[in-house]
């Protein structure tokens, strides 16, 4: 006889740390380092997730002991108690988890100290040319999207800790007013949609919320209010060239192993002077801070360089192409969205 998720019985207890910060005590269905999908029963109070009973959509081990203690690496699906209950495989040791993924474990001991969460997008490594999302209580943040081939609609999820933080799933979407949404609807500068969104309890799809999905620069131009401040965090800073003109963002900055750092570009419209090249500042002196700013020499090397059969094509040195000034951790230009 077919057994549903409202039948299930939850004899083991672990803990789950929410994105929001508090660590629950929830039930389990069976053991999480198991192979097979571990159904979870959620309380009230834990952080984003409503209370109610979830399923591994996937997890991985990361930690097991003598003693019998785990924690483990997951990634929860809403279940709805009439469904039925699966004995599928979820464990996935090639899971490419990334920091918006949840954790439980064992004994609450396991988790390390909290941080308190973040109040806005950033602060992590994330390109904030990327698409945004403006929520429905005017939270925006980073966001994925793709298309969904058989509905002609959109699959989003947050991109960040933080947005997941505030929305914890993966959810489908169709625009608001026309319902269908062309192919580059959200390609261009100033790309905009506003999309009415569902997310799946169960079998069942239910309407969540409305977002404003496109550019950082069009959700600005439309917002009601200013948007919070963007915080580029360690991975990303600004060069100014010394004899005027624009910033221009790159990535790269997060724990360079090198004595030179390569720079990652950022902005979707690189300068004519990028185009096509790889680029390496020196890294600081003694006496500089890595965090502070300072003036740098920019170095190019050709890509077709690089790839040249040519061993003494490939070994050219990088040619100096100008002087910049490299600005500190944590600074964004006024007007930083309309720039590239």
């Amino acid at each position: 006889m077919t057994q549903t998720v409202g039948e299930l019985d939850f004899p083991l207890h672990g803990f789950l740390e929410t994105r929001r910060g508090p660590i629950v005590e929830v039930a389990l269905s069976n053991s999480p380092a198991g192979l097979a999908r571990t159904y979870v029963l959620v309380p009230e109070g834990a952080g984003e997730l409503p209370p109610g009973i979830y399923s591994t959509l996937v997890k991985q081990v990361l930690d097991l002991d003598e003693t019998g203690g785990w924690m483990v690496e997951i990634d929860l699906e809403p279940e709805s108690r009439g469904a039925e209950a699966r004995g599928d495989t979820t464990l996935d040791d090639e899971w490419a988890s990334d920091e918006r993924d949840l954790v439980i474990a064992s004994h609450a001991d396991f988790f390390l100290p909290q941080e308190a969460p973040a109040e806005r997008e950033g602060g992590q490594p994330v390109n904030p040319y990327g698409l945004w999302a403006l929520d429905a209580q005017g939270s925006a943040f980073r966001v994925e999207v793709e298309r969904d081939e058989e509905s002609g609609g959109l699959i989003i999820e947050a991109a960040t800790r933080f947005g997941k933080a505030l929305h914890p799933w993966v959810y489908g979407a169709v625009r608001a007013d026309t319902l269908e949404i062309e192919a580059d609807a959200l390609e261009g500068d100033d790309a905009l949609l506003d999309l009415q969104l569902y997310v799946t309890d169960g079998d069942d799809d239910r309407e969540y919320e409305r977002w404003l999905v496109g550019t950082r620069r069009a959700l600005e131009a439309r917002a009601a209010r200013p948007l919070p401040e963007f915080d580029p965090g360690q991975w990303m800073r600004w060069l100014i060239p010394v004899e005027g003109g624009d910033p221009v963002a790159f990535g790269g900055f997060l724990f360079p192993e090198k004595r030179e750092i390569e720079l990652q570009p950022v902005m979707p419209h690189e300068p004519e002077w990028a185009a096509g090249r790889v680029l390496t500042i020196p890294r600081e002196r003694p006496d500089q801070e890595f965090e502070g700013s300072r003036e740098v020499t920019v170095y190019a090397k050709p890509f077709k360089e690089l790839r040249s059969s040519v061993a003494k094509v490939r070994k050219r040195p990088a040619t100096p192409i100008g002087r910049f000034v490299l600005q500190p951790e944590g600074y964004m230009p006024e007007g930083w969205s309309s720039l590239g």
